[in-house]
């Protein structure tokens, strides 16, 4: 695209983009980071924070912890000894360790915050005694494991004024910061349709992780703690690592992937929770003694006037288009998962007069394209996709966990509380009991409840 283009297309599409935080740079349009990263507090200034849960993704937060500079990583509680091992390696040596006695960490007063980054099952019995120890709380997606705890654990945390932020952070990435801006200043019209997609092809991206070799439930491992509140049985390996494929500690692709979409969603968009939910799926190739589905279909109806369509299959994931397409009457946005770009594309609302008239005589085809600006609507073209660099200061995890540390020093509200995290759940949840009870599921705002 030429410069002048370029301009023409921002002049078209983007008017006001320097009120956007956008300008031109060869061939991309580039915006302006959303949220730079502080710079590192000092030491007496940071926020005494311990973790409940080191797995995969705790591990993950404890690095962007660490990376946010707001900081003091005090004290890891697991249930496996290995990844306390692992913690203690990450800090050579300089955390305390704690082997599935999470109470125990809570009763520390000089912890000001805890990280909670257990399987699903776990996530409101642990939050709530948080709240009660009197701890801020940052808790990993999906808020809930059912839609009734999402209530609880709001007025849970109103009451005793504490901190939340629930752990979906494409949020706070300048993509989904610029992305909300630009629909909110009617570059897309308005938007009717959202599509949005998350596939994978992999054995670990389809939850089948790895299982530590030396793993022995009553050695290094505390099963008992590890199940809590989910059904009691007989120790399996298979549903400590591999727990997202099972209904008693998770919601699958709903509320693992669906959730992230959801979200994401419901924060560029201004919406709060969807009317109704209708969604079909199955296992139809990993036939590896999972419960919950591999393959998972559901239609949204939001009350703002527009739908969503959501999509996700571990089979298969080449030239799928993974992410959030946003589809308005004037244009389009596509955002990557994840990412640190956008496409942004105009509409041309070209008229197709010309195959439409074409079986009537000449004379009176002739006639009609003269009225008015018909042979300028059939000949309009929209301009190329235009790519929008959309790069963070850091990884969009590190800037949610820093937002939320500010927040525990400012004491106001984080962009994803405890309010906003139920709802992106309650959602998720609904694409569930769709799925299970084979028929529309809606949402009763004045209950607070998801009814087939």
């Amino acid at each position: 695209m030429s410069a002048f283009n370029r301009r023409e297309f921002i002049r078209r599409g983007a008017s006001g983009a320097a009120g956007l935080g956008l300008f031109l740079n060869g061939k991309y349009i580039v915006a302006e980071p959303a949220a730079p990263l502080p710079n590192p507090a000092a030491p007496s200034d940071r926020v005494n924070v311990g973790f409940i849960g080191f797995g995969i993704r705790g591990n993950i937060l404890f690095e962007s912890a660490r990376k946010t500079g707001q900081a003091n990583l005090v004290e890891v509680c697991d249930c496996y000894q290995g990844h306390l091992e692992r913690a203690q390696e990450r800090t050579g040596g300089k955390i305390d360790v704690n082997f599935a006695q999470y109470r125990k960490l809570l009763d520390r007063k000089d912890i000001d915050a805890v990280v909670i980054a257990t399987p699903d099952h776990w996530h409101t019995p642990i939050f709530l005694d948080a709240i009660a120890a009197g701890k801020d709380v940052y808790i990993e997606k999906p808020m809930t494991h059912r839609i009734a705890d999402g209530q609880k654990m709001i007025d849970a945390a109103r009451e005793a004024k504490r901190i939340v932020q629930v752990g979906s952070q494409w949020i706070s990435s300048t993509q989904n910061r610029l992305a909300k801006e630009m629909i909110a200043a009617g570059k897309l019209g308005k938007v009717t349709k959202i599509m949005a997609a998350y596939n994978r092809n992999s054995s670990t991206g389809a939850w089948n992780y790895p299982i530590p070799p030396d793993l022995q439930n009553g050695v290094n491992f505390n099963w008992e703690e590890w199940l809590g509140p989910a059904p009691q049985r007989p120790f399996e390996a298979e549903r400590v690592f591999r727990y997202r494929k099972y209904w008693d500690y998770s919601g699958g692709i709903t509320t693992d992937l669906f959730v992230h979409l959801i979200t994401s969603i419901h924060f560029i968009m201004g919406a709060t929770m969807p009317r109704s939910v209708v969604a079909t799926g199955g296992i139809l190739f990993r036939h590896d003694g999972r419960e919950v589905p591999d393959t998972i279909d559901a239609l949204f109806e939001y009350p703002e006037g527009f739908h969503v369509n959501m999509a996700s299959t571990f089979n298969s994931e080449s030239g799928t288009g993974n992410g959030i397409h946003f589809l308005g009457t004037d244009g389009a946005l596509m955002l990557p998962l994840g990412g640190t770009s956008m496409d942004y594309s105009i509409d041309s609302h070209r008229e197709g007069y010309k195959y439409s008239i074409d079986s009537w005589p000449e004379a009176l085809q002739e006639q009609f394209m003269n009225v008015g600006n018909r042979r300028e609507e059939a000949a309009r073209k929209a301009p190329p996709p235009q790519e929008i660099q959309a790069k963070d200061s850091a990884d969009p995890t590190t800037l949610h966990m820093a937002e939320f540390f500010e927040c525990v020093r400012s004491r106001k509200q984080c962009g994803e509380n405890a309010e906003v995290g139920h709802r992106a759940a309650a959602a998720g949840h609904m694409v569930n009991l769709s799925y299970i009870a084979g028929e529309k599921v809606t949402w009763d705002e004045t209950s607070g409840t998801a009814v087939t």
